[in-house]
């Protein structure tokens, strides 16, 4: 199932990025991100954001794709709190599965 996902930062932005694309590889070896580029926050008050997109085909489930993006999540340290806090060290959302769009992504 074709994939596409989007990876943003805004706390240590570089590291964070690296650090998630090189734990995506991990479970996604054929996983290919764009250039990263810099965007200002929407909806937030923040440093600006570092982001980018991956694309992967994979035959996990839906399901099993979201639970293991938030475990990426949870491994680096994010947690709710921080986004509260305008702090974001890494945010990956699943824009599309398959045919379907999951997620919009606001900042392309």
């Amino acid at each position: 199932m074709k994939t596409v996902i989007a990876l943003g930062s805004n706390f240590n932005q570089t590291e964070n990025i690296s650090k998630a694309q090189a734990l995506l590889k991990q479970y996604f070896k054929d996983v290919r991100f764009t250039e990263a580029q810099c965007t200002e926050p929407i909806g937030i008050e923040s440093d600006n954001f570092l982001n980018c997109i991956g694309t992967f085909e994979t035959t996990w489930t839906l399901t099993q794709v979201q639970q293991c993006l938030k475990e990426v999540e949870k491994s680096m340290g994010d947690s709710h709190e921080n986004h509260q806090q305008g702090k974001v060290l890494i945010d990956i959302d699943l824009a599309q599965y398959g045919g379907k769009i999951v997620k919009e992504i606001i900042w392309l």
